[in-house]
């Protein structure tokens, strides 16, 4: 049986790398530097000064198309399942492919540290954007 993880990864396809668990830690530990976290584990938005809320996926490629130029960076997948390895990819084929990557876990995270921001997918529908 093929987990969701698997499909994501499947659906992301040769342009992803899963990280080991040590450099997946790092990462988040990161992230959490950046970024601080509740106490319930999601990003504490309101520490946040610069944060958009978004209604879709759609609007993510909206806003980098008229703000900068993102598919260029690489790009971490993070999600709340600490068991699960953080995958490595770009977030043009990351959004093509969204569904896939959101059903792995209840919350999840593209995180992009040499950009410095971060889009949540929180498991009641919000989406938000945060910038360093």
């Amino acid at each position: 049986m093929v987990t969701l993880f698997e499909e994501c990864i499947h659906a992301l396809g040769e342009n992803c790398k899963v990280l080991s668990k040590e450099e997946t830690n790092r990462l988040f530990s990161k992230l959490g530097e950046k970024f601080p976290f509740t106490s319930w584990g999601r990003i504490d938005w309101e520490k946040v000064d610069n944060r958009l809320y978004l209604a879709s996926s759609d609007e993510i490629i909206r806003y980098f198309k008229r703000e900068t130029n993102p598919f260029n960076g690489i790009v971490y997948i993070i999600w709340d399942e600490a068991a699960l390895p953080a995958v490595k990819s770009d977030l043009q084929t990351i959004l093509q492919v969204i569904d896939d990557v959101t059903a792995v876990s209840f919350d999840t995270w593209l995180y992009c540290p040499s950009d410095e921001y971060v889009i949540e997918f929180y498991h009641e529908g919000e989406i938000v954007l945060g910038m360093r």
